[in-house]
């Protein structure tokens, strides 16, 4: 008896200025599609407000873990630029549903063939590419003509007098007679002396709102010389619009697409002097950069010292509960909540570093890892081995096959550059099949390392754990190990959380499973990687509840 198809259909639209309803419509529009393929709705997929050019759509990544888990026949959607825009991405997309034995329909594609891959590739990246272009170009043309390319700078508001003949005139600024004054006071008050969390704390306490309508903080005024951002630096306070500091770059091998960039040279920057758009003179804005160079000067004390700062157990995990911002270092023994420290958070209480740093340490020698949380680890840990063993029996033979044809593959396009066949779309070619690659010889491994895992008993498991903390701690009190020690410890824990409590606080501690139970049965603890028993850890799901203690 022939199997009805089972058809998943996906849809998606990128901005919140699009129809909010449009990847509904989408999938509307699919499902007259499905009757004349003989098929049947198995499931819907929709990633609204996201851009196709990221690969880490949650939509799209639930269904790509159904199609590998066999559970579709056909993928259904709009049109192949619903499913990916960048050229790679369609590509792999193609390859990999084709892997997988899934047929890929549109509506305004109908059935797509290696064809019809090609040309949706080529389109794609010829539409990102000529959009680029495009939106480049006019920012450029924005700032040579006294227009703003970007978004909004404190100390400006839309000007209400260059109107064109649609209304005002886009990009055109003028100085806010609001905000303006703040600009130069916080320029006066740093070039006295005065601090950039003084200047935030005062500006908090005052009530005064900052560039985003909420509370200030130190970064925001004191931002980055070589950037060129922050009150300091911004170049506009001064009389001079700049643009095309910095090119901006997408990473190919992130499923996010993450922004990179790189400072360009002097020589490709945009500038155009803009006189009636200065909010502070040459002589202020000279006291303020040699304010700035006096503090970057060798021999100060504070965070502009030339060396770099000590290395502490808990820094950059200690967290407020209530705005989310670091405790950093306060004095010489005591953490604070950074926000509190601007004056935009009530979270008062000052935690000494000793104090939090030995509660820390007893709740990670005796309470994240106990006799209850290690059977309930053994336990899951057997049941995902099976679920791991079932799986893969069926599908690694499968794996290994595609394996061999992705290396020979890999092999020819490594020929062509040696020989100085080089091209855009030779690299993206490799790139992609080394990924798929990498990606399938994790699946290899994750079976075969099923086949033969283990994990110790739970006793053992919990005796060996106590063991190792109680070394590591005494490691922490020799200079010869302590950096060792302290980085095991810290990758133990993911998080600890200050939150306020009658008068004092109450920390909470999250410790990450993985790592505890990798830790607990592996010689090597601090080489930062993770063992084949601790990825299947991971899968398993064991999490541990959070431990809170009372400071």
């Amino acid at each position: 008896m022939t199997r009805t198809p089972r058809v998943a259909v996906y849809a998606r639209h990128s901005t919140s200025f699009q129809n909010p309803e449009s990847s509904d419509d989408q999938v509307r529009a699919c499902n007259p599609m499905v009757e004349p393929l003989g098929g049947k709705v198995a499931a819907v997929f929709t990633d609204p407000e996201i851009s196709g050019y990221r690969r880490d759509r949650p939509g799209l990544l639930s269904m790509l873990r159904r199609v590998e888990a066999g559970e579709f026949d056909i993928v259904a959607c709009e049109a192949l630029d619903r499913i990916a825009r960048d050229g790679e991405d369609v590509a792999w997309l193609g390859k990999k549903l084709r892997f997988e034995r899934v047929a890929l329909h549109t509506i305004t594609e109908g059935e797509i063939c290696d064809m019809k891959l090609a040309v949706a590739s080529m389109m794609g990246a010829l539409f990102l590419t000529n959009l680029r272009r495009k939106t480049l170009r006019g920012m450029e043309s924005a700032i040579l003509g006294g227009r703003m390319a970007g978004g909004r700078v404190y100390g400006y508001r839309r000007s209400t007098t260059s109107m064109g003949p649609n209304g005002p005139i886009p990009g055109r600024i003028e100085i806010d007679p609001d905000t303006a004054p703040i600009v130069r006071r916080i320029l006066t008050d740093f070039s006295k002396g005065r601090s950039a969390y003084k200047i935030a704390s005062d500006l908090n306490h005052e009530g005064v709102a900052g560039p985003s309508g909420g509370k200030w903080n130190q970064s925001t005024i004191r931002g980055d010389p070589k950037k060129l951002v922050g009150i300091l630096h911004n170049p506009l306070y001064r009389g001079t619009l700049i643009w095309g500091r910095r090119e901006w770059r997408r990473n190919p091998d992130s499923f996010k697409r993450e922004r990179r960039y790189r400072l360009r040279d002097r020589s490709e920057w945009t500038v155009n002097d803009v006189p009636d758009l200065r909010i502070i003179n040459e002589a202020l804005a000279a006291a303020v950069d040699g304010e700035v160079a006096r503090r970057r000067s060798p021999g100060r004390s504070g965070n502009a010292k030339g060396g770099s700062r000590g290395k502490h157990l808990l820094s950059g995990l200690i967290k407020c509960g209530s705005c989310g911002s670091n405790y950093v270092i306060n004095g010489k023994d005591y953490y604070r909540c950074a926000g509190n420290r601007e004056g935009r958070c009530d979270n008062r209480p000052s935690i000494r570093k000793s104090v939090i740093e030995d509660a820390a340490l007893s709740v990670l020698q005796e309470r994240l890892l106990t006799l209850e949380m290690a059977e309930l680890f053994a336990s899951e840990f057997a049941r995902e081995v099976d679920r791991l063993r079932d799986a893969g029996s069926a599908d690694a033979q499968r794996l290994k096959e595609r394996v061999v044809v992705l290396e020979a593959e890999i092999d020819n396009l490594a020929q062509n550059f040696a020989k100085g066949v080089v091209s855009d779309t030779l690299a993206g070619m490799l790139t992609e099949r080394e990924m798929e690659r990498r990606t399938l010889l994790d699946r290899i491994n994750l079976s075969e390392v099923a086949k033969f895992a283990d994990v110790l008993p739970h006793p053992v498991l919990l005796e060996r754990y106590t063991e190792r903390i109680a070394k590591a701690r005494e490691a922490l009190s020799d200079p010869n190990s302590r950096v060792e020690a302290a980085q095991t410890l810290r990758s133990l824990l993911t998080s600890v959380t200050i939150h306020p409590s009658d008068g004092g606080a109450i920390a909470e501690v999250v410790g990450d499973p993985g790592k505890i139970i990798d830790f607990s049965q592996n010689s090597e603890t601090a080489s930062g990687t993770n063992s084949p028993g601790s990825s299947i850890a991971v899968v398993a799901g064991v999490g541990f509840e959070p431990t809170t203690f009372r400071l």
